[in-house]
């Protein structure tokens, strides 16, 4: 079964700006590093909420647009710290 970032077709995502698309890969490079990932978002999505700061932190709720990219981005970091590093033997 597929996850929703693989399944997001990459044309489908709005166009973002770089502070935008800055934004969201440190996100989901924090909510992917924490050994609690979970708590994290769910600390995000209250933060979100609290705030009420769509424009900035929107991407975290479920049916915002950007919402997949987020995925896509979280998925790839969470892969890039699980893969095993070459040793130096391997060079």
């Amino acid at each position: 079964m597929e996850t929703p970032a693989a399944m997001m077709d990459h044309r489908a995502v709005p166009s973002l700006s770089a502070e935008e698309k800055r934004r969201i890969e440190r996100v989901a490079r924090c909510v992917a590093r924490d050994r609690d990932g979970h708590l994290t978002e769910r600390l995000l999505l209250r933060l979100l909420s609290m705030t009420r700061n769509g424009r900035r932190w929107g991407f975290l709720a479920p049916d915002h647009p950007l919402h997949p990219y987020y995925l896509q981005q979280k998925v790839s970091e969470r892969c890039r710290i699980l893969r095993p590093r070459p040793s130096a033997a391997d060079r």
